[in-house]
């Protein structure tokens, strides 16, 4: 039986969400194939699998608050802390992967709900958006984050690769600064900050 489900899943990251949905229907695992038919753009087949066990399953219950979401409602049963820190991330990687854009936005756009549940929500936000290049809004993000949580060294550190890979390079030097400032063992930004030095040095030899 786990066999069959590692089958699905190894279906569903190569992006074979029908084969990964028959093989999830199979095994009952709801969850997964609401999640499979939602990323088919079948958001009524989601509705039902999730209906099937959304009251044990947080996950479910969290498929159920996306539906809402992406048609710009409010769910009535909001999401919890957990389920923020457990799905916005994964949910807006997946769409922006899928290219369902409009879904993503309006996932983002409900930034302010979220954050009600998990202050985090917007590094989350800004996280997702980094790693799909969307450089310029991760930063409007991150800054929203920094508003809350001034100290936060994973933020600050997001924020200035996203000014390196916009070529912001003094901006970029200034929040990697700050990382190690705050917390003077953290490798991935000793790391990135040495690759910042190198980058600005040999610019400058350059003329």
């Amino acid at each position: 039986m786990s066999g069959l489900i590692d089958l699905a899943k190894e279906h569903f990251y190569k992006k074979n969400y029908k084969e990964a949905l028959n093989i999830f229907l199979k095994e009952k695992s709801y969850y997964e194939a609401g999640l499979c038919s939602l990323l088919l753009k079948d958001e009524k087949s989601a509705e039902k699998y999730w209906k099937m066990n959304s009251k044990n399953s947080r996950a479910s219950a969290w498929g159920l608050c996306i539906l809402e979401y992406i048609k710009l409602k409010e769910p009535k049963n909001k999401p919890c802390f957990f389920q923020t820190r457990a799905f916005l991330e994964v949910y807006i990687n997946l769409f922006l992967e899928n290219d369902l854009i409009e879904w993503a936005q309006n996932l983002i756009s409900a930034c302010d709900i979220l954050y009600r549940a998990n202050p985090e929500s917007y590094k989350f936000i800004a996280r997702a958006l980094y790693a799909n290049g969307y450089f310029d809004v991760a930063i409007i993000f991150c800054k929203k984050s920094l508003r809350l949580f001034y100290a936060d060294p994973e933020a600050f550190l997001i924020l200035s690769q996203c000014h390196y890979l916009m070529n912001n390079l003094p901006e970029a030097l200034d929040c990697v600064n700050r990382v190690v400032d705050m917390v003077d063992d953290y490798y991935p930004a000793i790391v990135f900050r040495k690759i910042l030095k190198d980058e600005i040095q040999k610019r400058k030899s350059q003329g």
